[in-house]
């Protein structure tokens, strides 16, 4: 690899799986992950996945780099993908096919300038939106790459694309958040971010009776999915939500807090200590917003 390759690529799939017992699953993680760290501009961090458990792959990352990743809840399953690129946060990126939230915590001497060697202090993973069900391939590029591949496409005349709509399942997937099942309930609510119809009020009020379903999961991805789609009208339910008794919940909400500088100092005094963290990294970033303007 040289200076003119400099790219990001990754093939994303995620199945529903079963962990193995703790011995077998320790060498099938070393198996079925490889990070690799190299000099080559582009292409300093290389990670490839084979079926492996998205947390274990996650925690190769954190133990190879040194950055602490958090997270609040994980697609169930197994993943597979491969990625290369030239900072953690790109190569983060890539595993997760831009389906998560990513918030990074950089230590003040780096300025920002992360590196496989030098990333950031800690990353966190905020409402995860994968869904196991379907595979999910996706190729992310850098803008040089993009840029190459355009020029390619215009030289030679013999691509021809063709984006196939999705058939509506809004009504399906409201249906489907009434399940009995919890893990059905959970995919659909957050399918419902993106897959649900514009507008309908149908989608609104199935997310809005899952923020109180009696699983924490559900309520996570129904608060992520709630606050995307209605952005501020969402506010009080994310103002509810800083005080649900699960932690992964409390930390959804701060996440989704936005600006809401009363809702984080709120979070300051949580039990939590990923929650206050969190609470503090987002109030510091505000303060240098503010400060700069």
């Amino acid at each position: 690899m040289n200076s003119t390759r400099t790219w990001i690529t990754c093939l994303s799939l995620l199945i529903p799986g079963i962990l193995s017992a703790a011995g077998n699953a320790n060498r099938q993680e070393e198996q079925n992950i490889r990070i690799i760290m190299t000099e080559d501009a582009g292409a300093e961090l290389q990670l490839e996945a084979r079926q492996a458990p998205l947390a274990q792959v996650l925690n190769r990352i954190a133990t190879q780099t040194g950055m602490r990743i958090n997270y609040s809840v994980l697609p169930e399953g197994l993943v597979t993908a491969t990625c290369v690129g030239p900072t953690v946060k790109q190569v983060l990126e890539c595993l997760l096919a831009q389906k998560a939230d990513l918030i990074f915590r950089y230590p003040s001497q780096t300025a920002k300038t992360d590196s496989p060697r030098q990333p950031p202090a800690e990353a966190w993973i905020l409402g995860a939106k994968f869904d196991v069900n379907r595979t999910n391939p996706e190729t992310c590029l850098s803008t040089e790459a993009q840029q190459q591949t355009m020029l390619k496409m215009n030289e030679t005349k013999t691509h021809t694309f063709q984006i196939e709509p999705e058939p509506d399942k809004t009504d399906e997937l409201v249906k489907m958040a009434k399940s009995e099942n919890p893990a059905e309930r959970a995919e659909a609510v957050g399918r419902l971010m993106a897959a649900g119809r514009k507008g309908d009020a149908s989608v609104k009020e199935a997310l809005e009776a899952a923020l109180t379903d009696e699983d924490a999961t559900v309520r996570v991805r129904a608060l992520t999915s709630l606050s995307y789609r209605e952005g501020s009208e969402a506010a009080t339910a994310v103002r509810e939500a800083i005080h649900d008794k699960d932690e992964r919940v409390r930390l959804t909400a701060v996440g989704r807090a936005g600006d809401d500088v009363a809702l984080l100092q709120q979070a300051l005094t949580d039990e939590a200590e990923m929650v206050r963290k969190l609470a503090a990294i987002k109030l510091e970033s505000i303060s240098k917003t503010n400060v700069s303007q």
